[in-house]
């Protein structure tokens, strides 16, 4: 195979790359790694060294303690200056300095502290596919783990563990698999690599790469008799993720099969733990030669139960089930509430807008992370305010505007109250502390009890019920008959509208799925 240089010379003989800057507004951010990588493609001109050749190679000892580096930030910036750590952390995009967004760049280390810069595509969406979610129960007591307080990666990989969800997943993948048990976790040196990943320009060759060596950090491997399952895991639901997480650790088994002479199927999971889901998304990569190979083959969703019939065994086909729930009582729930009859409003007058975010998780997540303290730590030691917009990018890796999206759902329903309240107030309402200290049940509960008492929400739900396929228009029509007598600036038109029924929709879909009378695409009928 030619090697990296080789190639990339080819490449810039038979076409020269132009890099446009263009960067949205809610793309952008306000942070130390941005600054830096301001600096350092100044510095470098970078942007030039690309296009002329299709890449640029930085070493660390280029970066932030060159002292020619240091001198340009201080003349620019009187911010303490990052540590290169801090300034090469990309494992989501939303995480990539503002210059490498707006020219449509990434960064792959290469190993002996260098790193390439070039334009190539390395993320992975992260859906949300509409799936049962399984309730499942370990099988015996455990004392040494508080379950409800489950709140770092490892910890929630032993859930899986103890629980079964590992199990439940080998065997659905294969009914042959009966007994899963870990193998690798930590850093494990990769041998030589070779692979190409997609170019972010159109109508441009993938990008090449040859790697000596590679130290992969790995959370887990699990294996079974006919299938291997690497596992990435997070504690939050991103909108994406750097598919290198799970590319080398695949190569990784490759070459360690090879050796063996042993092989088997080889499946990559993003595993997250949100507030109360246990969501596994599935993949395989197709091509071992390229990155962005990656398709999903299976999501599986799982919350806790204190049911004993939800122990799980592989010799049995279904005892992972619905906690099914009678329709009727959901029906009749929603029915006793009061409708309320006055568009929502916070404290200080100000009407909330109409929602417009459509992941009930994250907005639960994200109400967690209100209530527990005023000041947010960055991923880069920055401290900034825990409901600002930084702070929600830096968490939950969405887009800027997002942030608003799920503070307007939140106000909605009274769980917090404005941002621009009174100083030292909390901004969780006391609403929205009683529905953290509730168990998953107790919470869906009382979320449906809410949903209820808004008229376009309550409205959904009663469709989705009777699986009525005139959802959507009924949902357009209540909400532009709830939003109707709102200020000019609170006014919905008829595309926006659309947008937000969707929300709704999607809303109702995931609350009604929590509470086991929905599949993820219709209500359990019975």
């Amino acid at each position: 195979m030619k090697d990296w240089k080789n190639t990339m010379d080819n490449q810039t003989m038979n076409r020269k790359i132009k890099l446009t800057h263009k960067l949205s507004p809610e793309a952008k951010r306000n942070n130390n790694p941005s600054r830096a990588w301001e600096v350092l493609f100044q510095k470098y001109n970078i942007v030039s060294q690309i296009e002329h050749q299709g890449y640029f190679d930085i070493k660390t000892s280029q970066m932030m303690r060159n002292s020619d580096v240091r001198k340009l930030w201080n003349e620019k910036y009187t911010n303490t200056i990052p540590d290169n750590r801090n300034i090469l952390k990309f494992d989501f995009s939303a995480d990539l300095p503002n210059i490498f967004k707006a020219y449509k760049l990434q960064i792959m280390p290469l190993g002996k502290d260098t790193y390439r810069i070039a334009p190539f595509n390395m993320y992975c969406n992260l859906t949300d596919e509409e799936v049962p979610i399984h309730p499942i129960t370990s099988p015996i007591k455990i004392s040494s783990l508080d379950f409800n307080k489950v709140t770092t990666e490892p910890n929630a990989q032993t859930v899986a563990e103890i629980t079964g969800m590992f199990a439940y997943i080998f065997n659905d993948i294969n009914n042959k698999n009966k007994t899963v048990v870990s193998t690798l976790s930590g850093k494990n040196n990769v041998d030589s690599l070779s692979f190409n990943v997609n170019s972010s320009l159109n109508n441009t060759a993938p990008v090449n790469f040859n790697i000596k060596n590679w130290q992969a950090e790995i959370d887990g491997v699990y294996e079974a008799e006919e299938s291997i399952l690497i596992i990435e895991s997070k504690m939050k639901l991103p909108k994406d993720f750097n598919i290198r997480q799970l590319f080398i650790p695949r190569l990784l088994i490759e070459q360690i099969m090879t050796v063996t002479k042993i092989h088997k199927d080889v499946y990559a999971g993003y595993f997250v733990k949100t507030k109360d889901v246990y969501m596994f998304n599935i993949y395989q990569f197709t091509d071992l030669h390229n990155m962005n190979s990656i398709k999903l083959y299976k999501q599986y969703k799982f919350k806790l139960s204190n049911n004993a019939n939800y122990i799980y065994s592989p010799n049995s086909t279904d005892q992972v089930n619905y906690d099914l729930v009678n329709v009727h009582s959901i029906k009749r729930l929603v029915d006793m509430q009061v409708l309320s009859t006055h568009y929502p409003k916070y404290e200080t007058g100000v009407f909330v807008s109409y929602p417009q975010a459509n992941n009930l998780q994250l907005a639960l997540d994200y109400l967690d992370m209100l209530a527990h303290s005023k000041n947010y730590k960055t991923i880069n030691n920055e401290i900034v305010p825990t409901d600002s917009t930084e702070a929600f990018i830096d968490t939950f890796k969405y887009a800027g505007r997002q942030h608003d999206y799920y503070l307007n759902l939140l106000g909605y329903f009274h769980l917090i109250d404005h941002p621009k309240r009174i100083p030292q107030t909390s901004m969780v309402t006391s609403i929205g502390k009683q529905i953290l200290a509730m168990s998953v049940d107790e919470q869906s509960q009382q979320l449906l009890k809410l949903f209820a008492q808004r008229s376009s929400f309550r409205t959904t739900l009663l469709k989705l019920l009777k699986n009525d396929p005139y959802t959507k228009k009924a949902t357009m029509a209540e909400i532009l008959r709830e939003t109707s007598n709102l200020p000019d600036n609170n006014q919905l038109g008829p595309s926006t509208i659309d947008r937000r029924a969707n929300c709704v929709i999607s809303l109702c879909k995931q609350l009604l799925t929590l509470t086991g009378v929905y599949d993820g695409k219709r209500t359990i009928m019975h």
